[in-house]
């Protein structure tokens, strides 16, 4: 799934990671490059199978540099200042 240049340097950005989203996104991947089913990764990170689908898929999808960046925007809500 991985070259070994891929492979090293998620090793080497999961060892370094801050945030825990980067580092599920990270951590994912190894995890799937090293054969761990959905069922096993979603357990030890703590996230849906369909979460660890979506990753495998926007990684297949877009390649490992535009999967690492970090797009996420969260809920703004929908409560007015007035």
């Amino acid at each position: 799934m991985l070259s070994q240049a891929d492979y090293d340097l998620l090793r080497e950005l999961q060892h370094n990671e801050r945030y825990a989203r980067a580092y599920k996104k990270i951590t994912v991947l190894l995890m799937l490059h090293l054969g761990q089913s959905m069922e096993v990764i979603s357990a030890s990170l703590g996230i849906s199978e369909g979460t660890v689908r979506n990753y495998r898929q926007r990684y297949e999808q877009v390649g490992l540099e535009a999967y690492l960046q970090d797009n996420y925007q969260g809920y703004t809500g929908k409560l007015s200042v007035a």
